[in-house]
């Protein structure tokens, strides 16, 4: 696995930066201070080339740069607004990509790796092969675009089920849909082979396949931070979280911390 390039960042975004603005008097909290003494373009950039020297991480050309950033920036933005109770974890499901592709990525942000790549459902009427409608309301059986954090697992219809709490407009329903992660039958690599390799779907649910499933919702439960994207032009110009700046200070301080 390639290493990611931290500590040349460090040096190219804080030498350049901090040493001269940083007055020799101040000694705590310095590194609080040093990071509110860069400017927030200084912390973007800084965050333009960390994404892409993690991404290097994965040797991964199956999981898409754009959504990792994405997920990477509402991941941050939610860690800064402290609603992530499991950091350890992101979970991205792309589903700009067929349902017969492993576009369901589990990466362990301690250890910048892709834990687990697996095939994943999605919602009945929001297509076949391809998923290209999208929605939030109550029994339209659709898939749901945006940002989640996950819960506990429970019980219920699936057996044992992770539920999922939807934090965008275009996901804010998912509660009280019932959209869950669960294992079925109609999301496993066998099912592929026998329709003709077109995944099953499901009334809105991200479902997968048995092997494995235990294993994965139990790393991601308990607030664990999980993006669903998929080609939605209102999605895109709506959403909070991919568009803020919220997330930098956030990323800022884990940067930091790196070579604490």
């Amino acid at each position: 696995m390639k290493r990611i390039l931290l500590l040349p960042l460090f040096l190219l975004f804080i030498n350049s930066t901090i040493i001269e603005a940083i007055p020799e008097t101040i000694e705590k909290n310095k590194r609080e201070t040093e990071n509110s003494l860069i400017s927030t373009a200084t912390k973007l950039m800084a965050f333009e080339t960390y994404a892409e020297s993690f991404y290097d991480c994965f040797d991964n050309k199956e999981l898409n740069y754009t959504l990792f950033k994405k997920g990477l920036k509402g991941y941050y933005a939610l860690k800064n607004g402290e609603k992530l109770n499991n950091t350890k974890y992101l979970t991205l499901i792309d589903f700009t990509k067929a349902s017969n592709k492993k576009r369901c990525f589990i990466i362990d942000m301690k250890s910048k790796t892709i834990e687990f790549q697996t095939v994943i459902a999605h919602g009945k009427n929001t297509g076949q092969l391809m998923a290209k409608k999208f929605s939030n309301e109550s029994e339209s059986r659709m898939s749901s675009l945006g940002f989640y954090t996950t819960g506990l697992i429970y019980d219920g219809k699936y057996s044992y089920s992770l539920k999922l709490h939807g934090l965008e407009y275009s996901n804010s329903n998912a509660f009280e849909r019932g959209v869950v992660i669960h294992s079925a039958d109609y999301a496993t690599e066998e099912f592929l082979q026998k329709n003709g390799n077109v995944l099953g779907r499901s009334f809105g649910c991200p479902a997968l396949p048995h092997a494995n499933y235990k294993t994965i919702v139990d790393k991601i439960k308990n607030g664990s931070c999980l993006f669903i994207y998929g080609k939605d032009k209102s999605y895109s110009r709506k959403s909070t979280l991919i568009k803020t700046n919220e997330f930098i200070d956030s990323f800022y301080t884990d940067f930091l911390e790196q070579f604490s």
